[in-house]
């Protein structure tokens, strides 16, 4: 790979070329520093010239991959039985908490990336973003793959050891996908960032029906959930090698910027934990109904969607509008703050009002969760997307140990609170997703106003 010398901005020299016709050349201005986080749509990228096409873009790619995730768990369940369901849930689950781990390594190549439209890449000095995944991902799978020796069988069940190969190869594949959709996101190539999920979510829907038709077993399917993250990294990653190739290298070094992952990952184990593993630690903590857990998991996962799911992929996208433009940063998070402000009551009313019908239509009456709950459910989901929003504008401002403690506070509070607060589940876990978030976002926000 041929690292580029100067940080050359095509849009900005087509832009230069064209004012500067039939000029002295000695009167053409130099483009002003930070112009590249404001260049002019080009045809290497074109993300820049529609913005709301690019949104939209990676909200259809969003709503394909959770919808085809969802007819994944659906179909699995009734073919493989209530046994054999219990073994793939936890793998599915360890799986997707361990790509929710790596999720800060796309979040720092994305601040990263995006920073060099405003500084650029000086002289020779800086890392290669493919090289550092590569090597992380080695680790990843090598760290893995031996510590399974002392897991796989507690965790999957005797005879079910083997799943932990497919489980190395997903997730050590995942930090090269982080890295790629870090890239992508960054650079502004939108198209490529929606490809990823669009493309690894109806595979893994293909692949284990395939699977699942053929009378597969169980490491068969193992690996059907697995292998979409190595085939989408490399389809997408060689129909995007242009820009891959022209945005690899970022201005830190490669321990500042595995210094910077490092804490980025953090921040993401904490996220992991209030999101995916949050039914892991209400059932440790507040496990003394296990049906009523049941119905409130449940719930809170519905509840969670609307808000959450979008927020997070375009989490990509804010930390690249802040970083790029950081003299409009705080206007944008002040916007997107009062738009969920906006929209988490409205939410909550229309889930306070027809949420129990809706459960017990879809799952029965085991299932029933009361309107007043899935209404302070939403709300607690309202605060969550706070601290994303806060969060990735501290991030972008490079404030990383910021943005790291921010989400721990928000995490280990949000636990504390689900076990030391008396009353039912439900409640518990409302009062502990508002008031972990709330502080953590409180945190982003204070060092937000002093950047």
């Amino acid at each position: 790979m041929e690292r580029p010398t100067t940080p050359i901005q095509p849009g900005i020299i087509a832009e230069s070329v064209e004012e500067g016709r039939g000029r002295d050349p000695a009167s053409i201005n130099p483009p002003e520093k930070g112009s590249a986080a404001r260049m002019v749509a080009t045809e290497d990228n074109p993300a820049r010239q529609r913005p709301r096409r690019s949104i939209l873009l990676v909200l259809i790619a969003t709503a394909v991959s959770g919808a085809s995730g969802f007819i994944t768990l659906l179909i699995v369940a009734p073919a493989v039985g209530p046994v054999g369901y219990a073994s793939f849930s936890v793998y599915w689950a360890a799986l997707f908490m361990v790509v929710g781990v790596l999720f800060g390594v796309q979040q720092e190549t994305t601040r990263a990336v995006s920073d060099i439209g405003k500084h650029g890449l000086v002289g020779r000095r800086g890392s290669s973003v493919p090289r550092f995944a590569a090597a992380l991902g080695g680790c990843v799978l090598l760290l893995v793959s031996l510590s399974s020796l002392l897991w796989a069988e507690p965790l999957f069940g005797a005879g079910n050891t083997l799943w932990a190969l497919p489980l190395a190869i997903g997730v050590a594949s995942y930090v090269g996908v982080a890295a790629l959709n870090g890239i992508l996101a960054g650079s502004g190539h939108w198209g490529g960032f929606a490809a990823i999920p669009f493309i690894d979510g109806l595979l893994r829907l293909v692949l284990v029906a395939v699977a699942l038709w053929a009378g597969a077993d169980g490491t068969v399917i193992a690996w059907a959930v697995a292998l979409p993250f190595p085939i989408s990294l490399v389809l997408v990653g060689w129909a995007r090698w242009s820009a891959v190739r022209s945005h690899a290298f970022v201005r830190e070094s490669y321990r500042a910027f595995a210094a910077n992952a490092s804490r980025t990952i953090v921040a993401s184990t904490s996220n992991a934990v209030l999101v995916t593993g949050f039914p892991l630690v209400l059932s440790i903590v507040a496990s003394d109904d296990r049906a009523a857990l049941g119905a409130v998991v449940l719930a809170l996962t519905l509840a969670r969607a609307p808000i959450l799911v979008p927020l997070t992929v375009l989490q990509s996208m804010l930390i690249a509008r802040f970083s790029a433009s950081p003299e409009t940063a705080r206007k944008l998070m002040y916007a997107v703050v009062l738009g969920l402000a906006v929209i988490t009551p409205v939410l909550g009313l229309i889930a306070g009002l027809w949420g129990e019908g809706v459960l017990i239509w879809l799952f029965g009456d085991g299932f029933a969760v009361q309107g007043l709950l899935l209404t302070w459910l939403v709300v607690a989901s309202g605060c969550l997307g706070l601290l994303t929003v806060t969060g990735a504008r501290v991030l972008a401002a490079g404030r990383h140990t910021v943005f790291a403690t921010g989400w721990v506070i928000a995490c280990l509070l949000a636990i504390a609170t689900v076990a030391l607060t008396p009353g039912d589940v439900g409640a518990r876990t409302v009062i502990g997703l508002i008031a972990g978030p709330l502080v953590g976002a409180a945190w982003h926000f204070l060092f937000a106003r002093r950047r």
